[in-house]
């Protein structure tokens, strides 16, 4: 497994599978690069709403307010 990106900026909820919902268990807290480098991000199709605020805050939260991608040659 790769080391976390642990970057604490431009910090962004993304959503771990696209039909599971706003659940706690389907948001990953990633920086906007390491969004990008998503293979659902840009892509058309669904897109589920966004996460509200208190959930953004509470995932930000259990984060330690830092990405958690863990994702090979992210970067």
């Amino acid at each position: 497994m790769a080391d976390k990106c642990l970057s604490q900026t431009n910090l962004e909820i993304h959503h771990r599978n696209r039909g599971k919902g706003n659940e706690l268990s389907n948001a990953e807290v990633l920086c906007h690069d390491c969004h990008v480098n998503t293979k659902s991000y840009g892509m058309p199709g669904f897109n589920p709403p966004d996460f509200t605020d208190t959930t953004k805050v509470i995932v930000k939260t259990l984060a330690g307010n830092r990405c958690q991608c863990t994702r090979e040659n992210c970067h």
